[in-house]
């Protein structure tokens, strides 16, 4: 549906007259509300990550009209561009807002994010959850392991949130 929408944004991307900085900002706004529609809530593993990373690129490549047999490697593309991948932080952040928000509401979508229902669970490898998907994620990016106490204090959550949105790295 992103890539869509990304056609029919095609005589806005394509003008020569526009600005590469207005071309990002619009597939930013529409482009991306579209892709990241409901990602506040998924489960992210390495296979989605490559596949939002693919397309990620996809759209910068036809911003910059390089086509993909140019042989031309990301990060060249992304140099030429002045860009940095983006999505992936910006997947995560509304996730870790979302976590904050459910965390502190103490209702039962609180109960079905920290996996406090009763019952039994299925043979085999369990699928990783959504806080420890999150989890994981922040404490590489340097987070301490007070993940869940942190989502309490509304204050303490945010700044968190922003300085681990903001080192470098996916």
């Amino acid at each position: 549906m992103a890539k869509d929408t990304f056609q029919k944004m095609k005589p806005i991307l394509a003008n020569r007259n526009i600005s590469m900085t207005t071309k990002i900002r619009v597939i930013k706004t529409y482009v991306g509300s579209v892709l990241l529609y409901g990602s506040g809530c998924w489960t992210m593993n390495k296979e989605i990550e490559k596949k939002l990373e693919a397309v990620e690129m996809w759209f910068i490549r036809k911003l910059m009209r390089i086509s993909w047999t140019d042989k031309e490697s990301n990060g060249v593309v992304l140099k030429e561009a002045n860009l940095e991948r983006s999505i992936i932080k910006t997947i995560r952040q509304k996730q870790l807002q979302f976590l904050g928000h459910i965390s502190r509401r103490k209702d039962l979508e609180h109960l079905a994010v920290t996996g406090k229902i009763e019952g039994k669970r299925s043979r085999g490898r369990q699928r990783i959850t959504f806080i420890e998907s999150l989890k994981s994620w922040a404490i590489s990016k340097g987070s301490n392991n007070n993940f869940m106490r942190l989502t309490e204090n509304r204050f303490e959550w945010k700044d968190m949130i922003a300085n681990v949105c903001s080192r470098q790295g996916t």
